[in-house]
């Protein structure tokens, strides 16, 4: 259950990240709070993820602190993007890892603001019309990403460049992301666009 968790949170990353210095989102700041439950087959619980990201200069500055809790223990999980990085940690165990995406040859990130047809190809996305999703206009993709040797099957709204719903499944796994909160043109402290303070980042490749 946790090597699926993580294969389908890379591959959202996939999905919902862009490292190229664009403008990635409509809307210049935003505060978004999220809900996220992944369902295995024949599971008795179910996994929630709560989480918060925090979004600046429409796309340009970007974080997230993500709350998890395992057999009974709250974890806080921040993960945010600088000069071509990403940067997760754990922040209660004190450890952090780097991933330099642009070492990845495969790699191509999605902007939804600005679809590419080397990446629509690539993720075989197809826009499926418009729906509404907490009073916002979206655009409705469907799409396939592989994410550590695993084939993801992906349904997306996407409003003002920002996924706002999630449903994907993977190895008969099912994870829904949703945003149940929209905070827009909200003043941000600048320390949610810091590395945490006491963490030494590892560098990893990238697993996808």
């Amino acid at each position: 259950m946790k090597k699926i968790v993580i294969s389908m949170t890379m591959a959202t990353v996939v999905l919902t990240v862009a490292f190229a210095q664009e403008k990635r989102y409509g809307i210049e700041s935003a505060i978004l709070t999220k809900n996220t439950v992944v369902r295995a087959p024949g599971a008795i619980m179910e996994q929630n993820i709560s989480s918060i990201q925090y979004i600046a200069e429409y796309g340009g500055k970007e974080s997230a602190e993500s709350f998890i809790n395992v057999q009974g223990k709250m974890f806080t999980i921040f993960t945010m993007m600088k000069d071509g990085f990403v940067y997760t940690a754990n922040i209660d165990a004190k450890q952090g890892t780097k991933v330099n995406m642009a070492s990845m040859d495969d790699y191509k990130a999605v902007n939804y603001l600005n679809l590419t047809d080397e990446v629509k190809e690539k993720y075989n996305i197809e826009e499926k019309g418009n729906e509404q999703f907490l009073g916002k206009d979206c655009k409705r993709y469907e799409l396939t990403v592989t994410a550590q040797g695993q084939t993801a099957k992906a349904t997306i709204l996407v409003w003002q460049g920002l996924p706002l719903k999630s449903t994907m499944t993977m190895a008969g796994n099912t994870m829904v992301e949703e945003v149940t909160e929209i905070q827009e043109g909200a003043t941000i402290a600048r320390e949610k666009f810091e590395l945490p303070e006491g963490i030494n980042f590892m560098e990893v490749k990238p697993q996808l």
